[in-house]
């Protein structure tokens, strides 16, 4: 039986990350379910460890990798290149769930090579709420911040238009967030 891939998706600073990492601790060994580490050429926070947060690698390996087709999708959303590499397929045949996060065009890149993936958007409750937690994160300049808000707001405004994505959850209650995620994961893991 194949695994399921969960596509979240959310502007920056909405929490998408450490609400995923807390899922996977509660469901990770029973579901084989894990997050998908991806590429990027952005430098590292402080806290990110290489191939574990993510695999980081330099413009120039990015570029060499999205020529050689390594890529199930990839985006230079934030003046960095990010990508998902083809591999995962692999993973999926083999059983094992995915959780991968990316950004609103990673998702719909992979929704056309991956029908039957899960959407799921996770969103706040204003852009101000997204703003607070960018300047708290503290791993941004000011135009970065700018930047980053400013496709959060076209991000928010296309998917009330739209409804791309299959779930919608709150990050306003962290704990409610997660409970709400895993339940997702767990219907359509379960299904």
């Amino acid at each position: 039986m194949p695994g399921k891939l969960f596509i979240v998706s959310a502007p920056s600073g909405a929490g998408k990350t450490t609400l995923v990492e807390h899922v996977i601790g509660r469901l990770g060994q029973t579901y084989a379910l894990s997050r998908v580490v991806t590429y990027t050429t952005k430098a590292p926070r402080p806290h990110d460890k290489d191939k574990q947060d993510y695999c980081f690698i330099s413009v120039a390996e990015f570029e060499q990798k999205i020529t050689q087709g390594y890529f199930l999708e990839w985006s230079n959303a934030y003046g960095q290149y990010y990508g998902t590499p083809a591999t995962i397929i692999d993973e999926l045949r083999k059983g094992r769930s995915l959780i991968l996060i990316v950004d609103q065009v990673g998702a719909r890149q992979l929704k056309k090579k991956i029908d039957d993936a899960v959407l799921i958007w996770l969103y706040t409750a204003s852009l101000q709420v997204l703003k607070e937690r960018l300047v708290i994160r503290g791993t941004e300049n000011e135009a970065q911040i700018e930047r980053r808000l400013r496709l959060a707001e076209t991000e928010i405004l296309y998917e009330k238009k739209e409804r791309f994505f299959d779930f919608h959850v709150l990050n306003e209650d962290f704990f409610q967030a997660i409970n709400e995620l895993e339940a997702i994961f767990l219907k359509c893991i379960q299904n």
